[in-house]
């Protein structure tokens, strides 16, 4: 029986989601509305520097919180909080106790059993798609007619969607008892860390991770975007003897079963690989690169980007700001806000983002140029050649007068890549020398990027 409930919200201060700087928590005798604790508004030192968006979204500077207590401190005061308790959040686990748990382990805290119910997947069970624009907290809160007070601020967050969990619940009579509590289980990510170590595995997962997201940013599923999946699962199905493939094929089996999929169960599939990423010992600009090109291709899929999908996507880029600099972000970025100035994305505007986002998916082909002589020239190469062996590659093109950079420079004439795409291409069909080529060029270089079929054909 749902007896005690702690409505809980954090802020954090920058990207990687383990430097809370706000938390907003409110525990309550949900029959008797008779507190357990008092509710709490604290601000916390995060000994960590603070990102500029999210400094733009909570108002929360290095300044306003430098002299208040860390986190260590606070948790003192706050386990009881969660002891026994049924922690209620928006998009909870995903956000506010995944935050929880990553601070906790930032500084070696034991971390408690934690139970939760989650007022987004309340809400999308419950509240038709077409009477609300999306899911978030402010546009359900209008919807109810809930007060929210001040948007991102943890402690105003907590008491709305106190408010709006109520709600809820009285709108669709809802028996509380009824309602699917979930345990959040973080500790059986740390063996699937130990087996994602595959980084053809690892990029695989976090790019179908991306790609599921960016289905979900519309606030529906397809039939083209189901059938994807169902060809994902059976293209990945034969390794499901490899733990880094197994528990995504295994849920997937469970969803496609009845021949359809729900946004819950998008939701759920998200939550099990994003859990798994979060803690897999990789680059996080590697990683979270992967997951926009993933995030991309879905959005992309069916030829048309929505309105709902361009501000998700905005959204995401934003809550991923230290991707700043870093190709593709950059482009996606200027895309996104340019197209969505008067809030309205048009026809035209959809077609146009949609061949960007495509030229930025295959950059080489979009980018690549036609090098007739390489003497004189610093050449870098990239990928696996037909040619030979890229020793042999690189004595050719020494041979014609060129010069080999073993690493791309800022100084570098010509990328040169191989014609067999490797599989393990850091990001989708390009590898970090292209990468790292784009944005050496955006900031003044003119490496030329050059296929190696183009090369020597011309050549010839």
């Amino acid at each position: 029986m749902i007896e005690k409930v702690t409505y809980f919200d954090v802020e954090y201060a920058n990207s990687q989601n383990m430097s809370i700087c706000q938390i907003g928590i409110s525990c309550e005798n949900f029959i008797t509305g008779d507190p357990y604790h008092p509710e709490r508004d604290i601000y916390i030192n995060p000994e960590d520097n603070f990102d500029i968006i999210c400094v733009k979204t909570h108002n929360i500077t290095y300044e306003q919180v430098k002299d208040k207590q860390t986190f260590p401190i606070v948790w003192k005061d706050i386990e009881k909080y969660f002891t026994n308790s049924i922690v209620i959040g928006h998009n909870v686990a995903t956000s506010d106790l995944n935050a929880l748990v990553k601070t906790l382990k930032r500084y070696n805290i034991d971390i408690p059993e934690m139970y939760y119910i989650c007022t987004l997947d309340l809400a999308r069970k419950y509240v038709p798609s077409y009477e609300v624009e999306n899911y978030s907290l402010t546009t359900l809160c209008t919807y109810f007619n809930v007060d929210i007070g001040c948007e991102h601020n943890a402690f105003d967050d907590c008491c709305a969607c106190a408010d709006l969990f109520k709600a809820i619940v009285d709108k669709y009579s809802i028996d509380i008892n009824t309602i699917e509590v979930k345990k959040f289980n973080y500790s059986q990510t740390n063996e699937f860390a130990r087996f994602i170590s595959n980084p053809e595995a690892r990029k695989a997962v976090s790019e179908f991770y991306g790609i599921i997201r960016g289905f979900s940013m519309d606030n529906q599923v397809t039939s083209d975007e189901f059938e994807y999946i169902k060809n994902w699962q059976a293209k990945f199905s034969e390794y499901s003897k490899q733990p880094e493939i197994s528990a995504v094929v295994s849920v997937l089996n469970k969803i496609i079963y009845d021949g359809k999929i729900t946004l819950d169960e998008i939701t759920e599939l998200q939550h099990l690989i994003k859990s798994y990423l979060d803690i897999v010992s990789t680059s996080p600009i590697t990683l979270a690169t992967q997951i926009l090109d993933g995030i991309l291709r879905g959005i992309t899929l069916d030829g048309k980007i929505s309105e709902t999908e361009c501000k998700n996507l905005r959204q995401w880029l934003y809550d991923n700001i230290y991707l700043s600099n870093h190709f593709p972000f950059n482009k996606t970025i200027k895309a996104v806000e340019k197209i969505l100035e008067d809030s309205v994305v048009t026809k035209e505007e959809s077609v146009y983002l949609n061949e960007i986002i495509n030229k930025m998916l295959d950059p080489i082909d979009h980018l690549k140029e036609q090098v007739n002589s390489v003497e004189g020239k610093h050449v870098c190469l990239s990928g696996d050649f037909e040619y030979g062996k890229k020793s042999d590659v690189a004595d050719y093109i020494i041979s014609k007068g060129g010069i080999i950079d073993p690493n791309l420079k800022k100084t570098t004439n010509i990328l040169m890549i191989g014609k067999y795409e490797s599989k393990l291409y850091s990001n989708g069909t390009y590898g970090s020398k292209v990468k790292k080529a784009i944005e050496f060029n955006e900031r003044g270089s003119n490496i030329k990027i050059v296929k190696e079929s183009d090369f020597f054909s011309s050549i010839k």
